[in-house]
């Protein structure tokens, strides 16, 4: 595919919602009405927001291969990247990875859901989570590339541990 064929789409998805604990377990795909920037198309296209690839290992090679939160036009077959949140999970190493758009670093309501350290401002919910604490404490990125590269960096901390 050559990069002239991709372009950015941006989803209009709230970012100012409170970060959400609930079906970050399960991968969760939720299905919007998308028009194709290029020709006007409008199609249903499916968005994931959370990946987690304890349950569903072969997604980390979908978000790898780019083919996470992609949209392909069924009428002019235009490829376009989906700008929309996106929670990575890995239970099994104990981190997740929380990706947003850069453009929710401009809204003061999505901004207010932080502390000053840059941590989520939630402290009812950590104590429920006991164990799973990490989850309150996500990587938070706002670059797709960044989110692959924190990953593999998790990835490859255990392996050469002595």
């Amino acid at each position: 595919m050559n990069k002239c064929d991709i372009y950015l789409m941006y989803l209009e998805i709230r970012v100012t919602e409170p970060f959400d604990l609930k079906g970050i377990i399960m991968p969760k795909m939720t299905t919007h009405d998308l028009q194709c920037p290029h020709c006007g198309n409008k199609q249903k296209t499916m968005i994931w927001d959370t990946l987690n690839i304890t349950r569903e290992s072969d997604l980390k090679n979908k978000l790898y291969a780019g083919e996470i939160n992609r949209f392909e036009c069924k009428k002019c077959e235009k490829k376009s990247v989906i700008e929309a949140p996106l929670l990575y999970h890995d239970m099994s190493q104990q981190f997740c990875v929380q990706y947003f758009p850069p453009k929710a670093l401009d809204d003061p309501n999505f901004l207010r859901q932080f502390n000053r350290d840059g941590s989520f401002a939630m402290t009812a919910i950590s104590m429920e989570l006991g164990k799973s604490a990490y989850l309150t404490r996500p990587h938070i990125v706002f670059d797709m590339n960044e989110m692959l590269r924190y990953v593999a960096f998790r990835d490859r901390i255990p392996a050469i541990k002595l």
